[in-house]
């Protein structure tokens, strides 16, 4: 017959193998509960500023100093990109233009930072991008095609890699790496192959 002792210490064991299992689940639902939670605000954001986009169209971004809406096929992302990368843009929108790089319509490069793991996670999949795939960059009704070609990983303090040539025309995504950490930045670079116009108001075919 099990001692009181024994009893004790089976339930304490019991509670303690409980309590264990819950944090280990907590563990690996909290980056998920994070990204989604932080997605949150994100989401309406983006649709509220894309709806506005599409049905405004080139009336709505008259100036040199405005935004711009950047697609990539292989990765299924489409977002409006603010003018400027600072922490209020990149909660706000997942993403923004680095603000002194360049335009699409001026030579130079282009630089866009954007949250890999958290606020809509836009970039989560950068790494995934292969020389050849089309990065489309909408802007005062033109369309931008860039072809990616490389891929690098910095140091954070490394922001001479986005000073770019003024006789290219390119366009840089940056992100932080690894995931669910700062202490690098992937740059994933593409050259500018193709303008077209776009139709009146519209930022795809």
């Amino acid at each position: 017959m099990m001692t009181r002792t024994r009893r004790r210490r089976a339930k304490l064991l019991g509670v303690l193998s409980i309590a264990s299992l819950a944090a280990g689940v907590a563990l690996v639902l909290l980056p998920g509960l994070w990204v989604a939670g932080t997605g949150l605000g994100v989401g309406g954001a983006q649709i509220a500023a894309l709806a506005g986009w599409d049905q405004d169209g080139e009336a709505a971004h008259a100036s040199p100093a405005d935004a711009l809406v950047i697609e990539i096929p292989r990765l299924h992302v489409r977002r409006y990109v603010p003018d400027g990368a600072t922490p209020d843009h990149l909660r706000k929108y997942g993403v923004g233009r680095i603000s002194w790089t360049s335009w699409p319509d001026r030579g130079g490069l282009v630089g866009i930072a954007g949250h890999r793991t958290t606020y809509g996670a836009p970039f989560f999949w950068i790494n995934r991008l292969q020389p050849g795939d089309s990065i489309l960059l909408d802007y005062h009704g033109k369309r931008y095609a860039y072809d990616v070609v490389r891929q690098v990983t910095v140091l954070p303090e490394q922001a001479d890699v986005l000073d770019g040539s003024p006789l290219q025309h390119e366009v840089a995504l940056v992100s932080c790496t690894p995931w669910y950490s700062a202490a690098f930045r992937l740059v994933v670079f593409a050259d500018l192959s193709q303008v077209t116009a776009l139709a009146p108001g519209r930022t795809a075919p």
